[in-house]
């Protein structure tokens, strides 16, 4: 149950969907959970590790599969762990889970700037840019070009329902970029008319595919088509340990009332994911903070990675909408 403001505020952003990205949705998961173990009135340590542990209940119960949220909580609640093994105190407690914080927000900012140079190399000089819906890890690498002072034009699409590509536009305005928009159906006409593409993307598995925006499957399959190269631009935050356990996603179906008003009969089904799933073979490249890998480079990176036991024993039931 929700006891603190910044935790409750969070689980409803997540449920509204008003957060602008996976690795942003990451950002306000964790500094709301630093907040509350701040202002926390427990009086020993497993009275706090209690609190944690609910509003990290209530925050899965809402969260959708973004693998950076997650990921992030697997460092938070590991951090937790790893000092209960210690029997440290409450006040060595509170201050290694307020470090965790502050790593973490500083690793995110240090990956997403190599991300950035990396993914900026790979931008023409003069070329023509397609980017699907909305990343903010694109966007730095596409200011990062911009700075470079490369010129070039990026074309973007609506991305409907939630017409993220249009916040695209919108930001790059504020870099004097240039941009063309244009409607979803149109990804057959104008991605081949593109020197490269890049997406950002919510989750990479274990077997190197990546769960994104519904319309970047599609985009990839024209890529391949016109021989255009097809760039995830994601940090290793969204690589999903849950894959290696073969959990499924959590996708959401599309709302009705995206797609049909009132006025439509009720016996109209609206169908269909607001993600679908890119396969390797699609990916030109994974852009991370470690390098541009190979999509099949995601086994390797996930087995080094340290998830959480708490959470992992979570994530079954949250995988299936059953906490």
């Amino acid at each position: 149950m929700v006891n603190h403001p910044d935790v409750a505020a969070i689980v409803e952003r997540v449920r509204k969907d008003e957060i602008g990205g996976a690795a942003d949705t990451a950002k306000e998961v964790i500094d709301a959970l630093a907040n509350m173990v701040r202002d926390s009135q427990a009086k020993d340590v497993a009275a706090l590790a209690a609190e944690v542990d609910g509003a990290v209940l209530d925050i899965l119960r809402v969260m959708p599969s973004l693998a950076p949220p997650i990921n992030a909580l697997h460092r938070f609640v590991g951090t937790m762990e790893r000092a209960q093994a210690e029997g440290v105190s409450l006040a060595e407690m509170r201050k290694r889970l307020q470090q965790a914080r502050d790593e973490f927000f500083a690793w995110a900012e240090h990956a997403l700037t190599r991300v950035a140079q990396y993914g900026s190399e790979k931008v023409p000089d003069g070329g023509r840019v397609f980017m699907y819906s909305m990343s903010s890890t694109v966007w730095r690498i596409l200011r990062v070009a911009k700075d470079q002072g490369k010129s070039f034009e990026v074309v973007v699409t609506e991305s409907r329902p939630g017409n993220e590509g249009l916040w695209t536009v919108t930001e790059m305005a504020k870099s004097s970029i240039p941009v063309s928009v244009s409607i979803d159906a149109c990804i057959g006409e104008l991605i081949p008319e593109c020197d490269v593409a890049f997406v950002g993307a919510d989750v990479l598995s274990s077997t190197g595919h990546a769960l994104c925006k519904a319309g970047t499957y599609p985009s990839a399959l024209v890529a391949r088509a016109a021989g255009v190269p097809f760039y995830i631009a994601a940090d290793t935050l969204k690589f999903d340990t849950a894959t290696l356990y073969g959990l499924p996603y959590r996708n959401e179906a599309i709302k009705r009332l995206d797609v049909l008003d009132a006025s439509y009969p009720e016996n109209a089904r609206v169908v269909g994911n607001l993600f679908d799933e890119t396969p390797p073979e699609l990916i030109t490249g994974v852009i991370t903070e470690i390098g541009i890998l190979h999509p099949a480079a995601a086994f390797s990176v996930l087995q080094q990675m340290q998830p959480s036991q708490k959470l992992s024993q979570l994530l079954p039931a949250w995988s299936r909408g059953a906490l």
